[in-house]
């Protein structure tokens, strides 16, 4: 698992600095031709544009890197690294001056020990031997690869074999161990993956920015002006190359780990790890200064690996370095999809949105939620405290929030997102899925009958991931376009738009805002169609643990490898029945609420006028307020009703109650006029299902979301609580297992109602065409084409292309003429032939007016269609004052050379404007 994620840092790394690399050193910037031809971000570039001279001319003079280079950078950086896989070996051989064997074991009995260690830790193939006789360390390397392995043996090694065999024997093992564990292939191709990212990443990337900087600082004038976004893609790299370092180190220090495991299950001497007094006792801050420093070696700390002999707990730990790891890997692969999809066409079809979230989601499953279910199982073999997952989850988060800071997504012109609160949506994602997947992983490992848990664990680790699917799908699409832009959190309907819903008596103008941008913001959950069956995924997948035969008081299991099958002792579930009798408990507060809600309203008796579509809004938000009250309520009862699996408990009791509550909003709703106490809109007894279902069909899928969301909450506020006020909380107990298996099938047909209702009502909601043409002008306003933040973004980038591609130079050529122009007055009359004087340097200054004009001809028009007047007036009036200006000359006619001297000026105002619109595009940018 470490080492595919250093190969999915290091081809995401690659692909997102490579491109940029070749940017910097100017060979793509003819990429940006298109923008200062005024063509948008992800639009289809006009035909009439790329057959133009002026494209033609940009793209060949600046150069462009083609299109196959982005996608072709993965595969390059695996061929170089596979070549230089297949190459070090040789090469370490030939440094080392490796000599065979049998040029210094001249009677066989070197051999012969090593064919015997080989026999015992059990290899069918006896790997090559060398010996390094200028080495004098007492120890030894494997290199290769896994299948023709070269294990080399030091001088001093071999010099020490005879006065202290144990020694020899314990270093061979261990070496021998990484035969047996198949990790030398993994350490050499981590090693050729690393130095392929330095060579092949980092030194054309530091050249690309040199060169940068020098065009930009150089005495001469500058081809192109360093901005915030570049000096942003200088602290990029530095951060990828210390992810990459660190994913690198992880992995050869874990093989150390486990190889002095194997050896010391095989008999090796501990005292060969002895050699090395341990280190004296230090001070806190010292202590986690070696920690620190510990995350950068490749080889751990003897200490380190003494105690991993003592106790290979540690070693099924979940450490918060893979989890970080993890965290940056997913979301610069998404960051890398994201931006090639974008210069693809734009957010195309749902198939881009799988494409894009699909990778991430199982890169987090595989990697972070396997190592879950490892410590957990490990926990549990050994009798130890239950995993939490928060602190895995945290990890998990910062890797995936400080990945996003660096990107960039959601800061490109400026240091921070717009929105920093949003970010933390990505650390409470990582706490969300750590923590399901823990208590998931601990619920089916102690009610799992099977002889192996792969069934329950694959089951899990699918539904986790459908629900990463879901969540980095919405981030992607709405989530990073919410952390860019300021105040977009606040009110999702953009900037001046406080609502399309107003109440004519005033009273309840606030309600209706505050409730629109709520749906407004929330819709765009369910316009992700993977979201709702997420939901139900969430809390009716750990559900089916309860409808399956409880186990004896002991059981064995496949759990452990080389060995003695340790058991599991069997501790019964907590009953069903709390946890239903929870959601029944806030049905009840979710009726009790709506017939509140209903009996108000009836006080009340709208206004005619309120009758309408603010009547019933009203109608809707206190309806789905009731829901939400009572979902909450039986989420806070069950999570203090259940010891343990609090989460799990929450949701289901919450989305019982949700299901159930809703209900009764549909019965009630549906029957208004029949119970004359509470009617609210009708005084006549009609029953109208259809009706009532299209009315609320909309709000409900975003119901099913807050439900969640509230579920969720709720089981972290009582397990804080719980941590904090240890003492005077106590968990209920749990019934027998015995009396629990008589109500087995109670509880398998009351999970089978739940799921037919979790099941039903998404599959209803998202094959009902209503719902997608309601959510859909919400999230649309979210989309960046149509915000008008993006749109500045926008427009400030094709101005700096068209400024920096051409643009700029022509103003500066014309600039310098005009100072020739009007330099030439005052030397003129410090001269004592004034006419000579001008009569010789007047023709070129007008000439180079009349090339200005022509060069501005076949250049890109002013992007900005507010400014393309004054640029088509700077370049005509250019034109006509320079041929004015020569024809007067010629024909000495004074008019006429007035006349284009006052042409001129008409194009220097027009200059002028242009020179103003650019000034305010740079310091007016978002």
């Amino acid at each position: 698992m470490r080492f595919v994620l250093l190969v999915v840092l290091m081809l995401a790394s690659g692909t997102s600095l490579v491109p940029v690399a070749f940017t910097a050193a100017g060979l793509d910037k003819g990429r940006r031709c298109l923008s200062a031809a005024g063509v948008g971000t992800g639009q289809v570039p006009p035909g009439d544009v790329l057959r133009s001279a002026a494209y033609r001319s940009c793209v060949e003079e600046h150069g462009m890197v083609s299109w196959w280079v982005g996608p072709a950078t993965p595969a390059v950086l695996v061929v170089l690294a596979c070549g230089l896989f297949f190459v070090l070996p040789v090469w370490k051989a030939r440094r080392k001056r490796a000599v065979p064997l049998e040029a210094v074991d001249h009677d066989g009995r070197i051999l012969r020990h090593l064919q015997h260690l080989a026999q015992v830790t059990g290899l069918k193939r006896m790997p090559r031997v060398v010996v390094d006789p200028s080495a004098a360390s007492t120890g030894a390397a494997v290199f290769g690869r896994t299948g023709r392995p070269t294990v080399c043996l030091h001088g001093g090694l071999l010099a020490r074999r005879t006065a202290v065999p144990e020694d020899f024997d314990a270093v061979l093992l261990h070496e021998l161990a990484h035969i047996r564990n198949r990790d030398v292939t993994l350490t050499y191709a981590t090693v050729a993956l690393w130095r392929t990212f330095i060579a092949a990443v980092l030194v054309p990337y530091a050249v690309g920015f040199a060169i940068l900087v020098f065009n930009s600082y150089a005495p001469q004038t500058p081809t192109y002006e360093v901005q915030l976004p570049a000096w942003r893609a200088l602290v990029l790299p530095a951060f990828m190359t210390v992810v990459v370092y660190l994913a690198r180190s992880d992995v050869l220090r874990s093989r150390e780990l486990h190889a002095d495991l194997t050896a010391a299950r095989w008999g090796a001497n501990p005292r060969v790890w002895g050699f090395v007094e341990p280190a004296p006792p230090t001070r806190m801050l010292p202590r986690a200064l070696r920690s620190f420093t510990e995350l950068w070696r490749a080889h751990p700390r003897w200490d380190l690996r003494r105690e991993a002999l003592a106790d290979s707990t540690p070693l099924f730990e979940v450490p918060g370095l893979l989890m970080f790891l993890t965290g940056s890997a997913v979301v610069m692969t998404n960051g890398q999809l994201w931006f090639f999809v974008a210069h693809s066409g734009g957010v195309g079809p749902w198939v881009w949105d799988v494409v894009m979230a699909l990778p991430c989601a199982v890169l987090v499953t595989g990697i972070a939620g396997t190592v879950l279910w490892r410590s957990t199982v490990h926990r549990l073999l050994n009798g130890r405290r239950r995993l939490s997952g928060a602190w895995a989850g945290l990890w998990l988060g910062a890797g995936m929030t400080v990945a996003e800071l660096f990107g960039n997504r959601i800061a490109i012109f400026r240091w921070l997102p717009g929105e920093p609160v949003v970010l933390l949506l990505l650390t409470l994602s990582g706490l969300t899925f750590t923590w399901w997947v823990t208590q998931c992983s601990h619920l089916w490992v102690t009610a799992w009958r099977g002889r192996t848990i792969r069934t329950p664990m694959l089951l899990t680790l699918a539904g986790a991931c459908l629900a990463l699917c879901a969540w980095f799908w919405w981030w992607q699409d709405y989530g990073v376009v919410l952390a860019n832009v300021p105040g977009l959190l606040g009110n999702p309907l953009g900037a001046g738009n406080d609502g399309v819903v107003l109440d004519p008596t005033g009273e309840h103008t606030a309600i209706l805002t505050t409730a629109e941008h709520a749906v407004a913001l929330l819709s765009t959950t369910v316009a992700v169609p993977l979201a709702l069956p997420a939901v139900a995924v969430l809390w009716l997948l750990p559900l089916l643990a309860w409808t399956l035969h409880p186990l004896s008081a002991v059981r064995r299991r496949d759990a452990a490898p080389d060995g003695d099958r340790p058991s599991i002792p069997d501790r019964p579930l907590p009953p069903l029945r709390r946890i239903l009798s929870a959601g029944l408990f806030g049905a009840v507060a979710c009726w009790a609420g709506i017939v509140w809600v209903k009996a108000s309203m009836h006080g009340w008796q709208p206004p005619v006028r309120l009758r309408g579509i603010a009547g019933a809004l009203l109608y809707q938000y206190g309806m789905s307020a009731a829901l939400l009250a009572g979902a909450a309520v039986a989420a806070l009862t069950a999570s203090l009703l259940v010891g343990r699996y609090r989460l799990i408990a929450a949701l289901a009791a919450a989305h019982t109650a949700a299901l159930a509550g809703y209900g009764g909003v549909w019965a009630l709703t549906a029957s208004d006029g029949c119970l004359q106490g509470i009617s609210t809109f009708l005084s006549t007894c009609s029953w109208r299902p259809a009706g009532t279902w299209q009315a609320f069909q909309y709000l409900l899928g975003i119901l099913l979301i807050l439900v969640t969301l509230g579920g969720i909450g709720a089981a972290a506020a009582v397990s804080v609580a719980r941590r904090a006020f240890r003492r005077s909380i106590r968990p209920a107990a749990f019934t027998r297992a015995g009396y629990e298996s008589r109500r087995l099938n109670l509880r398998r047909l009351a999970v089978g109602a739940l799921c037919a209702g979790a099941i039903g009502v998404p599959v209803a909601l998202l094959s009902s065409p209503e719902l997608h043409d309601s959510s859909a002008p919400a999230p649309e306003k979210l989309r960046p084409a149509t915000h008008p933040r993006f749109a500045a973004q926008e427009a400030w980038r094709q101005a700096e292309d068209w400024y920096n591609l051409g643009g700029r130079a022509l103003l500066v050529r014309y600039d310098d003429n005009l100072r020739k122009l009007r330099a030439l007055g005052p030397e003129a009359q410090k001269s004592s032939d004034s006419a000579a004087l001008i009569t010789s340097r007047l023709p070129a200054i007008c000439t180079e007016f009349g090339k200005v004009a022509k060069d501005g001809d076949v250049y890109f028009p002013v992007p900005d269609p507010r400014i393309q007047p004054s640029w088509k007036t700077f370049t005509t009036q250019a034109a006509k004052g320079s041929d004015d200006c020569l024809t007067g000359l010629r024909q000495s006619d004074a008019a006429l050379l007035t006349a284009g001297v006052q042409e001129i000026n008409q194009a220097t105002r027009a200059a002028d404007t242009i020179k103003a619109w650019i000034i305010a595009a740079r310091t007016g940018r978002p």
